[in-house]
């Protein structure tokens, strides 16, 4: 079975790599799925941990709308647009978008898997699946959703100098709600000087950050950035302290992961069942 996802992996991800520096053709967005897809395979078949079909589509269900919701936020901010896409009608746009948007976690899922396993990290390396508690406790998660609230009021009213708090915002919210949810709260795990977890998922964000910069670079269509004060020193196309937003937004991901988890098991009434999202 390893075997065969390996070679899935690979018969998808190299054709799509192919693709998208070769041609610019009206599928290149299936070509950048197919790509992600594979390296997804790649990446769970390292760790040995692929969690199956069905939480692979769950998975690729919810990152369609988290990243709308940051493509709603760009709107305002202004800081990435996409090159290429005068050549879709407004569905095609619509369509195609949703289905590169749909490996976003996937990606972030499997890489979090992955340098887990080659780290030889674990839920229980040093944490546990209860939630961290302390004297604080009972007003953090309010602490962190009204912050996550503010900085989102602030990057939507001052987007020119607040807009790197579109990283955080979710992440503060996401977080707040998975602690006032009884889960595990990744602030809270800092606090308690338990960073395992949050340094694994912020590892993984860094190397898909990375890994999509590069496979964008030559790609077409593509994105390009606008990035106030901040914009020097590309590496790609994104400048190089651009790619410190991809630590919160991992973060963000594991904890909507959380979320999606804890709903999925209260709605099967396993009340008591522990998760750890990505």
């Amino acid at each position: 079975m390893t075997s065969a996802r390996l070679a899935a992996g690979v018969a998808l991800m190299v054709p799509g790599w192919i693709a998208i520096w070769t041609t610019a053709g009206y599928l290149n967005p299936i070509a950048f799925a197919l790509l992600w897809t594979g390296a997804a395979l790649l990446m769970w078949t390292v760790a040995g941990a692929y969690p199956g079909i069905r939480r692979h589509i769950a998975l690729a269900a919810v990152s369609v709308p988290l990243w709308w919701y940051f493509e709603a936020v760009n709107g305002r901010t202004a800081n990435w647009e996409y090159v290429g896409i005068d050549q879709y009608s407004d569905l095609g746009y619509a369509v195609f978008a949703s289905i590169s948007f749909a490996t976003v976690v996937p990606a972030l899922a499997s890489a979090t898997a992955m340098i887990g396993r080659l780290t030889r990290f674990t839920a229980g390396t040093d944490s546990t699946d209860r939630p961290v508690t302390s004297r604080a406790w009972p007003v953090l998660p309010v602490f962190m959703v009204g912050a996550g609230i503010a900085s989102e009021a602030a990057t939507l009213a001052f987007p020119a100098i607040f807009y790197p708090l579109v990283w955080v915002a979710p992440f503060l919210v996401m977080d707040g709600v998975v602690a006032a949810a009884g889960g595990r709260s990744i602030i809270a795990e800092l606090f308690a000087g338990i960073w395992r977890r949050a340094a694994i998922i912020a590892g993984a964000g860094l190397l898909c950050g990375g890994l999509w910069e590069f496979w964008n670079f030559w790609a077409f269509p593509k994105w390009t950035y606008d990035i106030p004060l901040l914009d020097f020193i590309p590496v790609f196309e994104m400048p190089l302290l651009g790619y410190g937003g991809y630590i919160p937004f991992a973060w963000s991901v594991a904890q909507l992961v959380v979320l999606m988890d804890l709903a999925a098991n209260r709605f099967r009434g396993r009340v008591n069942v522990p998760v750890t999202g990505l």
